[in-house]
C-alpha cells in the first residue's frame, strides 16, 4: 500500500510526519481484520508539475513491486490523489527511465481530500501577488537558515519561551510546541540542509500552482484515461469562519495568526469556478447518510468539498484539510500533534480512527472481491 503527500508535501521533514497516526490506523484496521500490509511513504516534491510527481509515484510503484507479490493499493492525500490517477493511466508519459509494468496488480485508489476539479485557491496563488509572496518569504527563510544560523537559533528559543510563558505547567500543546520539539528545537547542519532543500525545492519550482486551478484539472481529467480500478473518496468541508471562533483563537497564539488566514483561504475556495459533473445518485446518498449534502461553498478550507468527490465516498468528514491526515490537534486535548489549521472543525480521535478504517475496511473488501475472482 502507497501512501502520497499532497500540496507542499513531505515523508518526514525533522521529526514531523505529513500522516501524522495515519499508517499505525491503517495497520490496527488490517490486523483486526486478521491481514497482512505493507505501508510505503511516496517521496513526493513540494510543488512541482503533477507529471513529476507522479513520475515518483510510479517509481516507487515499480521498487514495491519487485519487492513483494500480491495487490497494490493507492492512497492519495490532497494533490496525491491526482499524482496516483496520472502515475497509473496508461495514457500518461512521465519523465521517468523506471520501467513499469505491473498495472494489473494495482486494485484501488482512495483519495483523500483531492481538487479532482481544481481549488480557486490554487487560482489566486497564480496571480503575481500571490507568486511574489511565496518566493519572498520562502528565500527569506532560507537566508536565514543559511546565513543567521546563530541568531535564528537565539530567535527560535526566546519566542519559543515568550509562547510557553503564556502556558508554563503545558496544560496545552499547540502547533508550536509540535513545530518547536519535532523541527527546529535541533538546528543541527543536517537539519538546516534538510529545511533549507525542501524551501529551495518550493521557490524553483510552482508549477503545481497553474496545475491546480479549475482549468488545469479540466486538462487533467480530460486526458486522462482511468483504468478499471476500484475508485473511492474521503470528502472533507470545514467549519465556516466565525466570530465566535475568532474570539476562541485568542486562547493560543499559533491559532491567532493562523485563524485570519483560514478565514481568508476558506473564503477564497468557494469562488464559483469549479466544472465538476453532477453527483450520481449512489454519491449523494453516501454524502448524506450522516451530514447535510454539500453546496458549492462548502470545502475543507482550501479544496471544495465538491471537487473533493470521485468514485465511491467511503467518509464524508466534518474537518479541514489537514485534520483527515492526523493534524488535529487543537480540537482534540488528546491528540499528540498541532493543529495546522485551525479551523475548530468537530473532527477529533474518534472520527480519525473511524475514517482511516473506512479506508483499511474498503481496501481490504476490494482485495477479498478480487481473490474470489480467481
Amino acid at each position: 500500500m502507497l501512501l502520497i503527500p499532497g500540496f507542499f508535501g513531505f515523508g518526514k521533514l525533522g521529526e514531523l510526519s505529513y500522516f501524522s497516526g495515519v499508517r499505525e490506523a491503517i495497520e490496527s484496521s488490517f490486523e483486526r481484520l486478521g491481514l497482512a500490509v505493507t505501508v510505503t511513504e511516496v517521496p513526493t516534491l513540494p510543488m512541482s508539475s503533477i507529471r513529476w510527481r507522479a513520475a515518483l509515484v510510479l517509481e516507487t510503484l515499480a521498487a514495491v513491486a519487485s519487492q513483494a507479490e500480491g495487490p497494490i493499493h493507492l492512497i492519495g492525500h490532497s494533490t496525491g490523489g491526482l499524482d496516483a490517477r496520472l502515475a497509473i493511466a496508461p495514457t500518461a508519459s512521465l519523465p521517468s527511465r523506471v520501467a513499469f509494468d505491473a498495472y494489473d496488480r494495482v486494485k484501488s485508489l482512495v483519495t483523500v481530500c483531492t481538487p479532482h476539479y481544481g481549488t480557486p485557491v490554487a487560482t489566486y496563488f497564480t496571480r503575481p501577488v500571490g507568486r511574489f509572496l511565496i518566493r519572498t518569504v520562502g528565500r527569506y527563510l532560507i537566508f536565514m537558515l543559511e546565513r543567521g544560523q546563530v541568531p535564528l537559533k537565539l530567535l527560535l528559543r526566546l519566542g519559543y519561551f515568550v509562547v510557553r510563558a503564556r502556558d508554563p505547567f503545558r496544560k496545552r500543546r499547540g502547533a508550536f510546541d509540535e513545530l518547536y520539539d519535532k523541527l527546529l528545537s535541533d538546528l543541527s547542519e543536517p537539519r538546516i540542509l534538510e529545511l533549507a532543500t525542501f524551501l529551495k525545492a518550493v521557490v524553483k519550482d510552482q508549477s503545481l500552482l497553474f496545475q491546480l486551478t479549475p482549468a488545469g484539472c479540466d486538462l487533467l481529467n480530460a486526458c486522462t484515461a482511468d483504468p478499471k480500478i476500484a475508485y473511492a473518496s474521503v470528502v472533507a468541508r470545514a467549519t465556516p469562519p466565525s466570530f465566535r471562533n475568532a474570539w476562541r483563537s485568542l486562547r493560543d497564539l499559533y491559532a491567532q495568526i493562523m485563524f485570519p488566514v483560514y478565514a481568508f483561504l476558506h473564503r477564497v475556495a468557494v469562488r464559483d469556478e469549479l466544472g465538476a459533473p453532477p453527483l450520481s445518485t449512489l454519491q449523494l446518498a453516501e454524502l448524506g447518510r450522516e451530514s447535510a449534502l454539500p453546496v458549492r461553498a462548502d470545502s475543507d478550507g482550501l479544496v471544495p468539498t465538491l471537487s473533493q468527490v470521485w468514485g465511491r465516498v467511503l467518509y464524508f468528514a466534518a474537518a479541514d484539510h489537514l485534520d483527515v491526515v492526523g493534524q488535529y490537534g487543537l480540537s482534540s486535548q488528546a491528540a499528540a500533534t498541532g493543529d495546522w489549521i485551525p479551523s475548530y472543525s468537530p473532527f477529533g480521535r474518534e472520527q480519525f480512527l473511524k475514517l482511516w478504517e473506512r479506508v483499511a475496511f474498503f481496501i481490504a473488501g476490494v482485495q477479498a472481491e478480487e481473490e474470489s475472482r480467481r
